[in-house]
């Protein structure tokens, strides 16, 4: 009986045991996984990346629009030297520097977005012609995370080594 028993329990043994075949399959098909998995991170961490830029966009300009809103009109539709800006033509408000929070900043040295602000007066509606009393504000956001030093060209606006993303609202004055 002893024998019986002692046979029993090395077959079970050889049972519960995985073969080094069995292992090296194993290992082969999760490695073929895990480097599948590794090639998509890049392409996740690209967007993610692009996600936060225009979320942190967005609130740059939700802000710049709320203090043009908030803005008296007359002031509103001067340039960054103080003059009026004339019916029909667009003006330039003094460049705007934010860090990667969000967060305006006085100086350009630690900047990753600058914000590029103009202002046209005597906004045209279709079939109502200038309308005196509503101002377009365009926006201009660059995203910079190199912080390379950049020009206030004309230029600029169109360099394509640059993200640069544009936006447009009415600002309306109250009529008295």
């Amino acid at each position: 009986m002893d024998t019986l028993k002692h046979s029993d329990l090395k077959a079970r043994k050889r049972q519960a045991a995985f073969s080094l075949v069995e292992i090296a399959m194993a290992l082969g098909i999760v490695s073929f996984a895990f480097i599948s998995v590794l090639g998509l991170l890049p392409v996740g961490l690209s967007t993610f990346r692009k996600a936060i830029n225009a979320s942190i966009g967005s609130q740059i300009v939700q802000k710049v629009i709320n203090e043009a809103q908030q803005t008296d009109f007359n002031q509103l539709i001067t340039d960054q030297s103080g003059q009026s800006i004339q019916p029909g033509s667009t003006g330039v408000k003094a460049n705007r520097y934010f860090d990667e929070q969000g967060n305006e900043l006085n100086t350009p040295a630690q900047s990753v977005y600058q914000v590029n602000t103009r202002i046209t007066p005597s906004t045209v509606m279709p079939n109502n012609g200038g309308n005196a009393y509503l101002a377009t504000v365009t926006i201009q956001i660059v995203n910079n995370p190199g912080n390379v030093n950049i020009t206030s060209s004309a230029n600029l606006w169109c360099d394509s080594r640059f993200s640069i993303s544009n936006y447009s609202a009415f600002v309306a004055r109250n009529q008295q």
